[in-house]
């Protein structure tokens, strides 16, 4: 199956991708839950991603990456009904974890239908980010006329049932799509042993993750504190970037195709450094805006170039997991980047974590130099994919 047969599908899914982070404070705040019960609601979800992206990945290699594709819709289905029942922290806890089980197996399936095409995985990566921001665009739009329309609870109800509609639609978008005679890699399971080169890549992802969600949850007091802007604005301000990537991410992608893995990943983090200083040094939210909106593509080259460089040459029976431990080191630095910049915010001022992002992706920037070999990664050897008899698999 071709990624261009499952891009619709992956659109109507994602319709709360964007919403859902502003709705769910507000949500839990209308139910009468307070900023600390909310802040155990998201360490739940940290933590669980965490410990399912060490098995789901794994226990997707047992199975087709049609069948993957499948689970991911349904499950996507079933957490966006649960979201649209919960008047409960209980199941608001459990909605949420379904729903990380659902985005695990539906970046797996992505990432296993991309590198199954064999060319420009970068510009494919690229195509399944624009797809997912396409769709959160949409939702966006289906999030303000329901709240225009009806109070706040009853409308958080009604976006839920809604995308858990178009979710079961997908799926059905998927089973209508397939091709009768698709053929499919053979089932193996065991485990994944990484090259030193891609240890190396691991850690650098888990790095870049650091600076990334170090200043992600500080910038909306910071320009609210330094601009002294509303919600409106603010929202603007995201709302930037996310519809120029989800329309160029292809292209973005592309970039890292074209010019080399290494050249892109280490200049886009260089540029994103530079950018990441003059936000501090924007006269205004307008300016501020377009140094924001040019950071995050810059970030968006470089992480579309990491991850196609990651997974290039990797046998599509042990895809699942061996990405899945991947996406492990992302939550690691998102549980550990917010940490540090709270902290530096506390210790040093409203500036300090920006600054200490541009240093930190500066010093990436040298390790990308030295670890990242100028060939970029050669490609695995397939025929060294072998079977031992209790199973394991060993690259």
């Amino acid at each position: 199956m071709k990624y261009e047969k499952v891009a619709l599908s992956i659109i109507l899914v994602s319709l709360p991708c964007l919403v859902f982070d502003f709705l769910l404070p507000a949500y839990t705040t209308e139910l009468g839950y307070t900023v600390f019960q909310l802040s155990i609601l998201y360490s739940v979800y940290s933590f669980s991603a965490l410990v399912m992206r060490l098995l789901i990945g794994k226990i997707s290699d047992r199975y087709s990456r049609f069948l993957v594709l499948c689970c991911a819709m349904l499950l996507y289905g079933i957490a966006y009904f649960l979201f649209s029942q919960a008047r409960g922290m209980g199941y608001l806890m459990v909605a949420g974890m379904v729903q990380g089980a659902a985005g695990i197996l539906l970046t797996i399936s992505a990432v296993s239908l991309i590198t199954a095409e064999k060319t420009s995985f970068a510009k494919g990566l690229g195509r399944y980010g624009g797809n997912r921001q396409l769709g959160g665009i949409i939702g966006i739009g289906l999030t303000f006329y329901v709240l225009n329309r009806t109070d706040f609870l009853e409308g958080w109800s009604q976006i839920f049932l809604i995308s858990s509609a178009f979710a079961f639609v997908s799926l059905i978008l998927i089973f209508i799509k397939k091709p009768s005679h698709a053929s499919e890699p053979a089932s193996r399971t065991g485990k994944v042993v990484y090259t030193p080169l891609e240890q190396k890549i691991w850690m650098l992802n888990l790095l870049y993750c650091i600076p990334a969600s170090l200043v992600g949850v500080l910038v909306i007091p910071y320009m609210m504190s330094v601009y002294h802007v509303d919600m409106q604005a603010i929202g603007f301000v995201f709302m930037m970037p996310v519809i120029i990537t989800a329309f160029l991410s292809p292209r973005i992608g592309q970039i890292g195709d074209k010019l080399g893995y290494k050249k892109t990943i280490f200049s886009a983090t260089l540029i994103a450094a530079v950018f990441m200083v003059l936000l501090v040094f924007s006269p205004n939210l307008q300016i501020f805006a377009i140094v924001w909106t040019l950071y995050q593509i810059a970030l968006t080259a470089q992480d579309y170039s990491l991850d196609a460089l990651f997974v290039q040459g990797v046998p599509e029976q042990v895809m699942g997991d061996f990405y899945g431990k991947y996406m492990l080191g992302t939550s690691l630095g998102g549980i550990i980047g917010p940490f540090i910049g709270g902290s530096a915010f506390l210790l040093a001022g409203g500036k300090a974590p920006y600054f200490l992002c541009a240093v930190f992706l500066t010093a990436i920037s040298i390790l990308v130099w030295k670890l990242i070999p100028a060939g970029g990664k050669p490609e695995r050897n397939v025929s060294g994919l072998t079977e031992k008899q209790d199973s394991d698999i060993v690259i």
